[in-house]
């Protein structure tokens, strides 16, 4: 097996990205793969990292176009020379590089993060190519998922994390298809001391910081609750984090910047509530998973406060984990928050049941099997 040589792709995700490296490429490494990841940096370099060749390409960029040109062109030849037989694609970005080798004969993988043709449909979009008015975002929409389906028909196949609203995205649009959820690895995380009430709530948010998450209702929430907000992540824009450093509410809140994963349990051991309020606007509200936030909250056995979408309300009433509210409403988060610190002993329940799903069923080690039986008959 060591032998047999796979190589993940990333242009714009951070190398030690939680689903590419931590999760993908070392479960591949340690199933016996010779795994490389090829990303961007800061500067060039290669170093091994828990079994993983990691490349780290420099080339800056002065904008979006500039980078499907220089940014696909290096890390097309660099991959080339790597001589893989199958090459694992993780942005839409790199769909042109995937087709060039896969006329040279290779195994290509898209792994479709998320749904970006309905991204750009409904204009809650990553993806920004070129600067489109908002009434021109539906057509740009329906031409990538036109392009996409062109694309992704000449590769292997497409891994996806989920449906939407039950509906497989990739139907119909790609040769062949798996899904693998974005799930922790249960290992990896341990609460070492028990939930504190007994103080004001301590309610984290870890991610992209966007208005689109509902990261302003939840600070006004976090405020009128008298509690604090521990905020993780990049804030996208960067005029967002002016726009929510003026608002009175924002004292309430600790920023810690974006953190690695120790950094990021760390936090979660301080708190007592995770928090998960993303907008109905787009896919959000039509997914059928949780943002990856949520799977960490209750691995580290926080109840979770989250949006009120038809899959969260039929989870949490499956495995009694947290609270749904209405994410536009400041006071439905509000209540859910008081409620939490006012009955300590159901709050404590519901994060034990979350633990309890994340260990019996919600957990990357099942995922990892699948992705490494996937592996393995893609390559008989």
């Amino acid at each position: 097996m060591s032998t047999l040589k796979v190589c993940h792709l990333a242009c714009k995700h951070k190398m030690n990205d939680m689903r590419i490296f931590e999760k993908e490429c070392k479960s591949l490494a340690q199933a016996g793969f010779d795994v490389t990841l090829i990303g961007f940096g800061s500067t060039s370099n290669t170093e091994v990292i828990d079994g993983v060749r990691c490349i780290s390409l420099y080339c800056p960029i002065k904008n979006n176009l500039e980078l499907l040109r220089k940014r696909n062109k290096l890390i097309y030849k660099t991959a080339l020379q790597l001589d893989a037989q199958i090459y694992h694609l993780h942005e839409p970005e790199l769909l042109p590089v995937g087709k060039k080798l896969k006329k040279k004969g290779k195994i290509v993988i898209f792994d479709s993060h998320e749904f970006y043709g309905w991204q750009l449909h409904d204009n809650i979009h990553k993806i920004k190519i070129i600067k489109t008015p908002a009434s021109l975002m539906k057509i740009v929409g329906n031409q990538y998922m036109r392009y996409e389906k062109r694309i992704c028909m000449k590769l292997d196949a497409v891994i996806q994390v989920c449906t939407m609203n039950g509906i497989d995205y990739f139907a119909n649009r790609c040769r062949r298809s798996i899904f693998i959820r974005n799930l922790p690895n249960a290992a990896d995380y341990k609460r070492k001391t028990p939930l504190d009430f007994s103080q004001s709530p301590k309610v984290a948010m870890i991610g992209g910081i966007t208005k689109e998450r509902g990261i302003t209702q939840l600070v006004k929430a976090t405020r009128q609750a008298g509690g604090t907000l521990l905020l993780a992540g990049d804030f996208i824009p960067k005029s967002y984090e002016t726009e929510l450093r003026l608002m009175a509410e924002f004292e309430c809140v600790e920023y810690k910047g974006f953190l690695d994963k120790s950094g990021m349990v760390s936090l979660l051991e301080q708190a007592n509530i995770g928090a998960s309020t993303l907008l109905n606007l787009g896919q959000y509200n039509k997914i059928d998973t949780f943002p990856t936030k949520v799977f960490d909250y209750m691995s580290m056995e926080l109840p979770v406060v989250i949006s009120d979408t038809e899959y969260a309300k039929k989870m949490n009433d499956k495995y009694h984990f947290g609270i749904c509210v209405n994410p536009d409403d400041t006071a439905s988060i509000t209540k859910a928050i008081t409620w939490l610190k006012e009955h300590p002993d159901q709050a404590v329940e519901m994060g034990r049941n979350g633990r309890k799903a994340i260990e019996n069923e919600l957990n990357w080690e099942k995922e990892s099997e699948k992705l490494v039986g996937f592996y393995k008959e893609l390559l008989s």
